[in-house]
């Protein structure tokens, strides 16, 4: 019997099995479900006063340009340092080296101004150029090569007046005659 007994536990722990009675194993864990998110309270804070955006400074007008004496020598009547570009090609037409429709290329760069166009006469052809003291000098960090410089730059290839107290140049240039230069800046400046 003794057998019959071993078999009885056995068989019986096999019942016990299949019908439940032992612990079958876990099961995986399913994901429980996020709680829900709780609702946003605003809080009313106190309205803070709009403060003021800081006013935009405006940039500086450029300084102005340190009193410089006006040139003593004149076009047309006109200082140098003051003559208007359009009286400038004016006086030249009437010495008869300026054609009728002539380009005017005119700035400022810093504390200098530039004034510059073709002249022609005949079969002679050149430029005028004058760089001067900039009545209203611009705010640019750079400026232009100043008159006694281009004065020195161009006096080997045509004409050239210097005035340095006022810092006024007028330079003077046709094609391959230096001689017709000097006689044409001889012709418009009066040396007072």
């Amino acid at each position: 019997m003794g057998m019959q007994k071993a078999f009885g536990v056995v068989a019986l722990g096999s019942l016990l099995i299949a019908c439940g009675g032992a612990t079958p194993p876990p099961e995986a864990a399913k994901p429980e479900p996020a709680p829900a998110p709780k609702p946003v309270v605003e809080e009313h804070k106190a309205e803070e006063p709009k403060q003021e955006e800081p006013k935009k400074e405006e940039a500086p007008p450029p300084p102005a340009a340190p009193e410089v004496p006006k040139s003593a020598a004149t076009i047309g009547g006109v200082s140098i340092s003051e003559i208007d570009p359009k009286a400038l090609v004016a006086a030249l037409q009437k010495a008869g080296w300026a054609p009728e429709e002539v380009e005017i290329n005119h700035g400022t760069v810093g504390k200098y101004e530039n004034i510059e166009f073709g002249i022609a006469k005949g079969t002679d052809k050149g430029t005028f150029e004058i760089v001067r003291r900039a009545a209203q000098p611009t705010g640019a960090s750079g400026s232009m090569m100043g008159p006694k410089d281009q004065a020195a730059m161009h006096e080997n290839l045509g004409a050239v007046f210097l005035d340095s107290k006022s810092e006024v140049v007028v330079i003077v240039v046709v094609e391959g005659k230096q001689a017709v230069a000097k006689k044409v800046l001889e012709l418009v400046i009066k040396k007072n």
